[in-house]
């Protein structure tokens, strides 16, 4: 993976992180203030059962889906718990990758592995995980990390393809504001175009299916519905918690918990094709 730096985040490099480690969280706490996080296709039935899930343009002008987190901005997330405990029944891959994140380079399909040093959880303590061995090559645990963005990347180019189906069949508007969320919030957000779907040529469907678009969109409007339950989460005081299919993943699943739940996503992908 090369350099590059992104959001504050640091490239992992031998230079900079050489003798140096890291650790696991132990906390969802950094997630309380995240309005929403990108999604892939591979975890797409399991982030829909759990979240609503929007889509929001990117800096070159493509589409993404994301799923929300909040609904109002300054009101705390209904699926983190004030001790930092993750409330929901999924938890999106790119949380569990936390303090990592990764950056296409543009060359080659390359990335840049990137690490957050205000996290905390990169330190000088020796009882950690080392970002290289003796020899200078990534950890194990590191190599493990490359794998799972790599993995990742693959499915994000298949979530790329289907959004681009939907942009170019002109099947997104703005989000109109879900129960519990302002015109504020819902700015930037956007939505599948319920009647231009209903409108849409017969001969356009097959394309559409094959490239994913339907099911994205069809993923999109059933988790909608879980507006409802933040929006109560929030009046609550967040003490309800979602009773939807699957289980809470816990930080101390650590590593092998992200990269076991983005294949069970990736098995669950290939048995509805």
């Amino acid at each position: 993976m090369n350099a590059g730096t992104q959001n504050g985040q640091i490239a992992i490099s031998k230079e900079r992180h050489g003798g140096r480690f890291w650790r696991r969280f132990a906390s969802y706490g950094f997630a309380r203030d995240r309005h929403s996080v990108p999604i892939v296709l591979a975890e797409l039935e399991s982030a829909a059962s759990a979240f609503p899930i929007v889509f929001r343009a990117t800096a070159t002008g493509t589409v993404e889906p994301h799923t929300l987190l909040h609904l109002n901005a300054g009101e705390p997330s209904p699926f983190v718990t004030p001790d930092g405990k993750w409330r929901g029944t999924y938890v999106p891959s790119l949380l569990r990758a936390h303090p990592f994140a990764a950056s296409p380079t543009g060359a080659g399909g390359e990335m840049a592995l990137l690490v957050d040093e205000a996290s905390g959880l990169v330190t000088d303590d020796p009882r950690d995980e080392p970002f290289f061995d003796d020899s200078g090559a990534p950890s194990e645990a590191l190599g493990q990390v490359i794998a799972f963005f790599r993995t990742r990347a693959q499915s994000e180019l298949a979530t790329q393809t289907a959004c681009a189906a939907l942009q170019a069949a002109g099947l997104l508007r703005a989000l109109d504001p879900l129960p519990g969320m302002g015109k504020n919030d819902a700015a930037g957000c956007l939505a599948i175009d319920i009647n231009a779907l209903d409108a849409i040529d017969d001969a356009a469907l097959p394309g559409l299916w094959q490239s994913g678009a339907l099911r994205l969109a069809h993923a999109h409007r059933v988790s909608l519905f879980h507006a409802g339950w933040m929006a109560r989460a929030l009046r609550a005081g967040a003490d309800a918690t979602p009773r939807a299919p699957g289980h809470t993943a816990a930080p101390t699943a650590g590593l092998s918990g992200f990269l076991d739940a983005l294949a069970d996503a990736q098995d669950h992908e290939r048995g509805t094709r």
